[in-house]
């Protein structure tokens, strides 16, 4: 009798399985839910600190070439043992709006509207007018609208800038009111900038140093500028060795008048610069003083921030080379993408501008991890080589 009795509840179990097999299937299945635990969120990291000698050994191979950083736009020397500079700018292209243009208009500039300058760009080659006049014609690098100014630094004609601060996303938006591509500008400054270069060749420049002895030793460096009547100037800079630990940090006083403390960006006041009591001249002697030739400097688009300090330097690492954008050069992933994609790290965030010890600390970590990644792809390429197959041999094997 019990062994009938289990017969019939093994035979109504299948015929049900049969009649129903999806059914079936769920009741003998756990909810998803209480079979895997839920993820943990996010949470930031920091890559293994290595020491200064390991990791310079482990960044030879990516010190850029000097083709790599002309074509990056870093300030080479125009001749050994020089103090002049030379920079090759060449700009990334821009979305911009359909425009028909009229070259009768009085605003049509030859040559200028394939130039959008925004970023790094700045000046056009001056015309006859402007020698008369003795004033120069530059792109304002937020507006993308021609403007003057005397060669004393002073503008020909008082004007409101009108521009949009936020990048053009992928469905032809601005970031920083939604608007679409050409519409009004949503910001409003007092008047327009410049960077102090244009696209193609600029040189020779003025007041360039290097280092002339070896140091050794990896820093990471991150500057912020304002924009002046010269163009962009060096406003404040930060410092960090391999492990972390802040090596020189300083505010600086430009050398020319200040036009926009592009405090947004820059995170610099003008009560910062109020109190700042270093010139450029002696932030140039105070890095010169742990840097040295061999020194490798990192950095994210370092090439801002050595023409900034105008310092020249062939050793170089650029997290905008390590990790480079998915469409190739001339895009750039930002920094702020790479922090918080692997380092799960925000930084850039808010109105209040950019940190200078937080962007080099970030960059200094992005570049740890991909040596970190290097090592740990070699260790597991190491580990699973396969053993080299020998060819048959009928006498070795006999034997």
């Amino acid at each position: 009798m019990h062994f009938c009795i289990q017969f019939h509840d093994w035979f109504y179990q299948e015929t049900v399985a049969s009649v129903d097999p999806a059914g079936a299937a769920a009741r003998r299945r756990k909810p998803r839910d209480q079979r895997r635990p839920p993820s943990a969120p996010t949470t930031p990291s920091t890559p293994q600190r290595l020491s200064t000698e390991q990791l310079a050994q482990a960044l030879r191979s990516h010190v850029l070439s000097p083709k790599r950083m002309w074509t990056l736009g870093y300030p080479l020397e125009i001749e050994p043992n020089s103090t002049k500079a030379v920079v090759y700018i060449n700009p990334p292209p821009r979305p911009r709006p359909m425009t028909t243009w009229d070259v009768n208009a009085p605003e049509f500039v030859p040559g200028s509207q394939g130039d959008s300058g925004r970023g790094s760009l700045g000046s056009t080659p001056r015309s006859d007018s402007d020698e008369e006049a003795d004033a120069v014609e530059h792109l304002c690098v937020r507006c993308d609208k021609m403007f003057r100014m005397t060669r004393d630094g002073e503008y020909v004609k008082e004007e409101t800038c009108l521009y949009h601060w936020g990048r053009v996303s992928s469905d032809s938006r601005y970031a920083c009111c939604k608007s679409m591509l050409g519409s009004r500008g949503c910001s409003v400054a007092r008047s327009h900038v410049w960077s102090g270069t244009r696209p193609g060749m600029n040189g020779p420049l003025e007041g360039y140093v290097r280092a002339r002895s070896p140091r050794g030793g990896v820093y990471a460096i991150d500057t912020e500028m304002c924009y002046t009547t010269a163009g962009l100037e060096l406003a404040s800079i930060a410092v960090i060795a391999a492990d972390g630990r802040l090596v020189y940090r300083s505010l600086v006083k430009p050398s020319s008048p200040v036009v926009d403390h592009n405090t947004r960006f820059s995170g610099i006041r003008p009560r910062d610069l109020a109190r700042a009591t270093k010139t450029l001249r002696d932030v140039q002697n105070d890095i010169l003083g742990f840097v040295g030739t061999d020194t490798i400097l990192i950095g994210h688009a370092l090439e801002n921030d050595l023409r900034a300090l105008k310092l020249l330097h062939s050793a170089v690492v650029d997290t905008c080379a390590l990790y480079p954008h998915a469409r190739g050069f001339p895009m750039r992933r930002s920094l702020r993408a790479l922090s918080e994609e692997l380092l799960g790290r925000t930084v850039q965030r808010g109105s209040n501008g950019h940190s200078p010890l937080e962007d080099a600390r970030a960059a200094m970590d992005l570049v740890l991890l991909k040596v970190q990644q290097e090592q740990a792809n070699r260790v597991h390429s190491i580990s699973y080589q396969l053993p080299i197959l020998q060819p048959y041999d009928p006498l070795v094997s006999s034997a």
